[in-house]
């Protein structure tokens, strides 16, 4: 088993450029090897999504998630994290959470 950290607020600030890099980078990836020739809207998770909505829209998505997730279990592999927060990514604007004005966050707010 690896060796596990204490991930404070201060660990967790001072890695999240980081993180946002990583993941950057595994949508630029993705981006370019499963864009769909001639359509610049959308790529082959949203033709995916399309051809297997189950009853979410993103069912096939949540299925890829849990795939991830098991192999992150057998292996402990960062490229799988990776590839599960580029899919939560991904959900959230197919979702269209990216045009809410508020966001259900899950903060107290003061006041």
């Amino acid at each position: 088993m690896r060796k596990l950290f204490n991930t404070n607020l201060e660990m967790k600030m001072m890695h999240l450029d980081k993180f946002y890099d990583l993941i950057k980078n595994q949508l630029e990836h993705g981006g370019q090897k499963y864009k769909q020739e001639g359509d610049g809207t959308k790529e082959e998770t949203d033709s995916i999504c399309e051809f297997v909505p189950g009853t979410t829209g993103v069912d096939w998505v949540l299925g890829t998630i849990s795939k991830y997730l098991r192999r992150f279990k057998n292996f402990q592999r960062e490229k799988d994290l990776l590839k599960i927060a580029t899919y939560c990514y991904i959900i959230w604007l197919k979702y269209g959470f990216h045009e809410q004005k508020t966001h259900d966050e899950d903060i107290k707010m003061e006041g």
